[in-house]
């Protein structure tokens, strides 16, 4: 691939990937409706955005409104005549936050945004070796180093939970080829990550929301 072509590559990525960054939204607003109100009342609030979304994914697939030609820049191929990747992500946290202790659940999702981010930007501009598939070496040791920069931000006393969260996370996202990584990337480290927790009875890190100065 030309260099010319990698920095297309790379600049539709950075594009895709802004839209991607948006999942943060998702967990902020979780965050915050956990620390407003309760739980019960979180999970159902994201639950009603996942019905919008798939509200909004019928009528893209079934009725194929002029304005969606615009919008399939932004889609891979796979995406554009199926459910789209903000539909499995916000399944995503609806299961984890439910089924796993909150800051496992967090960091299941961080590893999920930042780990694909720069496996995607750094294995399509730099990438030459191929690993599985069209992944790259260069991919995923960008994205495991993220995932366990990500862990060692939210967990930095507990890396015998973020070191295998942050392996899991990789090689789940490495081998996902069908599937959307927005789904299996998260359940599967999540997963993981609280097995360990449970295990070895490990005491997570309180809830104090206070210190994001938000809320």
């Amino acid at each position: 691939m030309s260099k010319q072509n990698k920095t297309k590559g790379m600049l539709w990525e950075l594009i895709r990937k802004s839209v991607h960054l948006s999942g943060l939204g998702i967990v902020l607003l979780y965050t915050g409706l956990l620390n407003f109100f309760s739980e019960r009342i979180a999970i159902l609030v994201l639950t009603g955005l996942l019905l919008v979304f798939l509200e909004i994914e019928y009528i893209r697939l079934e009725h194929k409104p002029k304005i969606v030609d615009r919008l399939k820049s932004l889609m891979r191929p796979h995406e554009q005549d199926n459910l789209a990747a903000s539909v499995f992500f916000v399944i995503s946290c609806i299961i984890a936050f439910a089924a796993f202790d909150y800051w496992i659940a967090v960091l299941a999702m961080f590893m999920t945004i930042f780990g694909d981010l720069f496996a995607a930007l750094i294995g399509k501009y730099f990438g030459q070796t191929k690993l599985y598939k069209e992944k790259t070496l260069i991919g995923t040791l960008s994205g495991l180093a993220a995932n366990l920069v990500s862990g060692l931000l939210i967990l930095p006393e507990i890396v015998i939970v973020v070191i295998p969260m942050a392996f899991i996370a990789s090689f789940v996202e490495l081998i996902t080829i069908k599937l959307d990584d927005n789904l299996t990337v998260p359940l599967f480290s999540g997963f993981a990550g609280q097995m360990i927790i449970q295990y070895y009875d490990i005491t997570l890190p309180p809830l104090d929301f206070s210190v994001l100065g938000l809320f």
